[in-house]
C-alpha cells in the first residue's frame, strides 16, 4: 500500500509492488477500494435511514437513551471487536495471511487452526454473553449512575435481549478476516446492512412501540443475520465449523498475543464511551441520544472511506512488515492518508457550515423536534473536526498491528481514558458546553492519540513520511479555505439576487436550494484548486475518472 515513490505518488492500479496472487480474482488496491466503497456507501445509507426511522419514532427521549445505552455492549462486540478493522478481523488477517499464500486453498493445518480460533472465541464469548444477560441490571446501573431508575430498568431489559450479539461479534470478525484474505470484500462490507434491515422491519411491523423493546429484538436478529451472511463464502473456501482445540499451536498463540492487547485496547476505547455516558446522564433526557446520533453522522462518511481504503491496505502492511519492506509501508501509509484527507476535507467544511439546516431538513419530523435539532447540531459541530486526525490515527494503529505490536496502542488507549475524563469535566461541568463539550473532548482525544502513536511509530519504522505529508496537507487545507469562502460568497450573492420574487417557492425550499448551489460551487472550486496545486492524488483520480469517461464516450455509436 518496492520501489520508492514520492510522497504524493498514487498507488498504481496495475503496478503494485506487493507480490500479487496468481489467481485472476486478486483485485488491485484501487479496484478493491472502489468495490468496498460502493458496498459500504449502500450500507451506510441504509444505516442512515435506520437512524432516521429511530429518531422519527422516538426522538431524543428516555426511550432512545435507554436503547442507545443498552446497545453499547452489543455494538462493542459486533462493531468494534468483530467489525472490519476490529481486533478479531485484524488478528485473523495478520496471522492467516501468512499461512495462506497466493490465493491457494487452505491447507488442512490452516483449516484446523481456523476452526480452533473460532471454537475458542465461541467458548469465551458465550460465557460473556451469559454473564451479560444475568448481570444486565447492575451493568446498566453502573454505567448510568445517577440516571432515573426507569431509564436503567428499560436499558437493562433491552440489554438482556441483545446479549447474544456479543457471541456473534467475536465469530463474525474471524469470518470477515478469512474472507478478506481471499479478496472477498463484498459480503463483509455489506454485512452491517443486516442490522439496519431488521430494525427497519421491526419498526414497520410494530408501529407505536413506546418501550423500545422492538429495537432490542430487531438488533438481535440483525446480529445473527450478520454471521449467517458470511457462511457461504466461508464454506466455499473449504473452511469448516467443526470444533477444534489446537490451542497450543504457535499460530494460535501468535493470534492471542496480538488479539489480547488489541481487545483490551478496544475495550479501553469503549470505556471512554462509558465516561461520556456518565457525563451525558447529567444533561437530561435526550443528551446521550444526541451524542450518539452525532457520532453516527460523522461515521457515515468516515466509515465509508475508512472501510474502502484501510481494509485492503492492512494485508499489504502485514506482508511488507514481514518482508522488512519499510519503503512499501511508508508509501502505502502516506498515499492512503492523503487520499482520505483529499475526500474528507470538503465533507468537514460542509458539516461545519450547514449543520443545523441539514439536521432540521432531514430529522425534524415525527417526535424529533426543534430542541432535538439544536442538541444534535451542537454535538455535531464539535465532533466534525475529528475527521482530520481520525484517518491518520487509525492508519498508524494498523502499522503497529502489522508489526505484531498491539501493546503500544493499548498503552496510548489507557492514557486516553484519564485524558477524556479530565476533558469532559472541564468542558461539560466547568465551561458548560453541554453535549458539545462531550464531542469536543472526543475530537481532542483523537488528536492526542494520533500524535502519540505517530511519535511512537519510530520504534518499528524509522520514518512513516510525516514531514513529507505536511505540504500535501497544506495544499488541501488551502483548497478547503477557498471552498469555504466560495460557499459563503455564493450564498451571499444568491440572497441578494431576487430570483424567487413572484414565484411560488417556499422560503425553506429556497434556503436549501441556496445551500445546495453554494455547496456545489464550493466543491467545484476545491477540485480545481487541488488540481492546480498539483496534489498528485487528485491528479491521479482525475486521470482515472477522465480515462474511464473517455473510453465510454468512444464506445457510443
Amino acid at each position: 500500500m518496492g520501489s520508492t515513490m514520492s510522497a504524493e505518488s498514487p498507488i498504481p492500479d496495475d503496478q503494485s509492488p506487493v507480490p500479487q496472487a496468481k489467481s485472476s480474482r486478486t483485485p488491485s488496491l484501487l479496484k478493491a477500494a472502489g468495490l468496498i466503497a460502493v458496498v459500504t456507501i449502500f450500507s451506510k445509507l441504509l444505516g442512515f435511514i435506520r437512524d432516521w426511522a429511530v429518531m422519527y419514532a422516538y426522538g431524543t427521549s428516555l426511550v432512545s437513551d435507554a436503547y442507545y445505552a443498552a446497545f453499547q455492549l452489543p455494538s462493542f462486540a459486533i462493531i468494534l471487536l468483530g467489525g472490519l478493522g476490529g481486533p478479531f478481523h485484524t488478528a485473523t488477517v495478520a496471522v492467516f495471511s501468512r499461512l495462506i499464500q497466493d490465493q491457494e486453498a487452505p491447507s488442512e493445518r490452516a483449516r484446523r487452526l481456523a476452526s480452533t480460533f473460532i471454537t475458542l472465541t465461541g467458548i469465551v464469548f458465550t460465557v460473556l454473553s451469559v454473564l451479560t444477560f444475568l448481570l444486565a441490571r447492575p451493568i446498566m446501573g453502573l454505567i448510568l449512575h445517577g440516571a432515573a431508575p426507569s431509564l436503567i430498568d428499560s436499558a437493562a431489559a433491552q440489554l438482556q435481549v441483545m446479549s447474544p450479539c456479543i457471541l456473534a461479534g467475536g465469530v463474525v470478525g474471524i469470518l470477515y478476516g478469512l474472507s478478506n484474505i481471499y479478496n472477498c470484500f463484498v459480503w463483509p462490507s455489506l454485512s452491517p446492512v443486516a442490522m439496519s434491515v431488521t430494525i427497519l422491519l421491526g419498526l414497520w411491523l410494530v408501529p407505536g412501540d413506546t418501550t423500545g423493546m422492538v429495537l432490542a429484538w430487531s438488533t438481535l436478529a440483525g446480529g445473527i443475520l450478520q454471521v449467517v451472511m458470511q457462511l457461504p463464502e466461508f464454506f466455499r473456501q473449504k473452511f469448516t465449523l467443526k470444533p477444534a482445540l489446537d490451542w497450543k499451536a504457535p499460530e494460535i498463540r501468535q493470534a492471542g498475543e496480538l488479539l489480547f492487547p488489541a481487545t483490551v485496547g478496544t475495550t479501553i476505547g469503549q470505556l471512554v464511551t462509558y465516561v461520556d455516558m456518565f457525563f451525558a446522564a447529567s444533561l437530561g433526557a435526550g443528551g446521550w441520544s444526541a451524542v450518539t446520533l452525532s457520532n453516527r453522522l460523522v461515521q457515515l462518511p468516515l466509515g465509508v472511506l475508512q472501510t474502502a481504503l484501510l481494509v485492503p491496505i492492512f494485508p499489504r502492511f502485514s506482508r511488507a512488515a514481514a518482508d522488512g519492506n519499510f519503503e512499501e509501508i511508508k508509501r502505502t501509509f502516506k498515499t492512503g492518508v492523503i487520499s482520505l484527507w483529499l475526500i474528507s476535507i470538503p465533507l468537514l467544511i460542509l458539516m461545519m457550515m450547514y449543520t443545523e439546516p441539514l439536521i432540521r431538513l432531514i430529522f425534524q419530523h415525527g417526535k424529533f423536534d426543534a430542541k432535538a435539532t439544536e442538541l444534535v447540531s451542537l454535538a455535531l459541530v464539535y465532533q466534525a473536526l475529528q475527521i482530520i486526525p481520525y484517518f491518520a490515527r487509525d492508519s498508524i494503529t494498523r502499522v503497529f498491528y502489522a508489526f505484531q505490536d498491539s501493546r503500544t496502542p493499548l498503552m496510548v488507549g489507557l492514557l486516553a481514558i484519564g485524558v477524556k475524563a479530565v476533558l469532559n469535566w472541564l468542558l461539560v461541568t466547568q465551561l458548560h458546553l453541554g453535549v458539545g463539550g462531550i464531542t469536543a473532548a472526543i475530537t481532542l482525544v483523537t488528536f492526542i492519540n494520533m500524535t502519540l502513536l505517530g511519535i511512537l511509530s519510530k520504534k518499528h519504522i524509522p520514518d512513516l513520511g510525516f514531514a513529507e505529508m505536511v505540504l500535501p496537507f497544506g495544499k488541501l487545507a488551502m483548497a478547503g479555505v477557498l471552498m469555504m469562502v466560495t460557499c459563503f460568497g455564493t450564498q451571499w450573492l444568491l440572497q441578494l439576487t431576487p430570483l424567487t420574487q413572484g414565484l411560488p417557492v417556499a422560503p425553506a425550499l429556497w434556503e436549501y436550494g441556496r445551500i445546495a448551489l453554494a455547496a456545489a460551487v464550493g466543491i467545484g472550486v476545491y477540485v480545481l484548486v487541488t488540481l492546480q496545486l498539483k496534489v498528485s492524488e487528485a491528479q491521479y483520480l482525475q486521470e482515472r475518472i477522465g480515462g474511464r469517461l473517455l473510453k465510454r464516450f468512444r464506445r457510443l455509436p
